[in-house]
């Protein structure tokens, strides 16, 4: 059987997220890095960006996050998380109401305290679309 890792996303005030998985990925400051089992403990700033969690299955869960803290130490990974849109949080929409939207491609991953809760929302729904869209 192979190692697992603990994962926690843990958001101001709402339960934490809590996944065991074989591998995830976070957007850390300077780029995407991925997690293993038995990693050295580690301290990083998240981006906003998508975490990508490989669970003991092998099915992938998307998670879209405007930035925070991650700590992995001892096979246990915690995310502090500014926000966090999970694929169930996207609203349904209609393929008409998807085509007549707008879609802003600027991304804000250097400041996002400059934007308000709806924006930061709508960013992290627009990049979780695209990253199942993929």
């Amino acid at each position: 059987m192979s190692k697992t890792l603990k994962i926690s996303i843990i958001r101001p005030g709402r339960p934490p997220y809590n996944i065991e998985g074989t591998s995830l990925t976070i957007p850390s400051y300077d780029g995407y890095m991925g997690v293993l089992a038995d990693r050295q403990p580690l301290l990083s700033i998240m981006n906003a960006g998508i975490v990508s969690i490989t669970n003991t299955n092998g099915k992938k869960t998307y998670f879209a996050i405007s930035g925070g803290f991650a700590e992995v130490a001892d096979n246990s990974v915690t995310m502090l998380c500014d926000s966090v849109i999970t694929t169930k949080d996207i609203p349904e929409t209609s393929p008409e109401q998807e085509s007549s939207k707008k879609i802003n491609k600027k991304i804000f991953t250097k400041d996002f305290s400059k934007l308000t809760e709806q924006e930061k929302r709508e960013y992290l729904i627009g990049l979780l679309k695209a990253k199942i869209s993929q």
